[in-house]
């Protein structure tokens, strides 16, 4: 009983109140957007997550320069696959490089969402309005972040060594250019899918590297289950948005605890409140799918990136392996 107590309440847990202002500072703006401008308005989503973890790691200066610069990429690459592709190498490399300054994990928190640029689930003729709806979620998320006393509240994050920097850029630059293009060529409206998730699986510490993508495999595996068990049981959509809304959340509340659960909740509301514009059993497929692609992906060119740093500079590699 001791241990199911600690598992629902232990210390690691994030505080229902943070979990709040997260709540206030990501889901809030793209509710209102979506409500007052319509689908389009999803992009406040995209400003407001990066914006928040950002400022939560780095301060409100470096959050509003990443969440721009990863803004200003997004409308280069909407509508246009091959500029996607080519903004996704130049911002993979500028990922690598930014941290040597110990800057990249929210450079990289921001590039999550930059991938749904990469998909016409957002609509390319509306530029004004998108970036107009983008500036304002970032800029309420920062107001929140800084208004509650969030910023500067994750932690430090080591600067990393050059040849782990170059060989993380290129490893970056290659991955999401190959992503980018298979996503969009194979997973059709939902191919974002792909790159975001070998995003995903890049954050930092690099050392953790495969260990992370076995948890976010199970989680995704785990997630999809229980979406597609739920979508068996009822597919009425009071249903499938409260099993989203409550999802998020829990997700939010169980991420400093355990990597794996985290992700099943956050997969579980992503596919349900989706479910409100395609089908469920086509999400989990094409979900699953793409997370094994990425995996794959994730952990070749990581084995790639190990075996040179291991010839060329293995004491980069121990380095690496220590911060892990």
């Amino acid at each position: 009983m001791g241990r199911i107590r600690e598992w629902i309440a232990g210390d690691q847990l994030m505080p229902w109140a943070k979990v709040g202002i997260t709540l206030l500072a990501v889901a809030l703006p793209p509710v209102v957007a979506v409500l007052l401008f319509g689908r389009v308005g999803a992009v406040a989503f995209v400003a407001a997550m990066p914006a928040h973890l950002a400022a939560k790691d780095n301060g409100t200066k470096v959050a509003l320069l990443v969440t721009l610069v990863m803004g200003m990429a997004g409308l280069l690459s909407l509508g246009r696959p091959d500029m996607a592709i080519l903004v996704a190498v130049c911002l993979g490399l500028m990922v690598g490089r930014c941290g040597t300054w110990g800057l990249a994990r929210p450079c990289i928190q921001a590039l999550l969402t930059w991938t749904i640029f990469t998909s016409p689930i957002i609509a390319g003729s509306e530029l004004p309005l998108v970036f107009g709806i983008f500036v304002a979620g970032m800029l309420w998320a920062l107001a929140v972040t800084w208004w509650f006393g969030q910023t500067f509240t994750t932690g430090d994050e080591p600067p990393e060594n050059a040849p782990h920097a170059v060989a993380f850029g290129l490893v970056m630059a290659v991955g999401l250019g190959i992503s980018v293009w298979a996503g969009g060529r194979f997973f059709g409206s939902h191919g974002f899918w792909l790159p975001l998730t070998f995003v995903v699986l890049c954050l930092p510490p690099h050392g953790e590297l495969f260990r992370r993508t076995l948890k976010r495999f199970a989680g995704t595996f785990i997630g999809t289950g229980l979406a597609l068990a739920l979508a068996w049981v009822s597919q009425a959509m009071w249903v499938e948005v409260l099993a989203g809304a409550l999802c998020l959340p829990l997700a939010f509340r169980y991420m400093p605890k355990s990597y794996t659960l985290f992700t099943a909740l956050l997969t579980v509301s992503v596919l349900e409140i989706l479910a409100q514009v395609s089908d469920v059993d086509q999400l989990a497929g094409e979900r699953l799918w793409t997370m094994v692609a990425a995996a794959l992906l994730t952990v070749g060119l990581g084995a790639l990136a190990w075996v040179a740093l291991r010839l060329f500079r293995p004491e980069a590699l121990k380095a690496l392996l220590d911060e892990g």
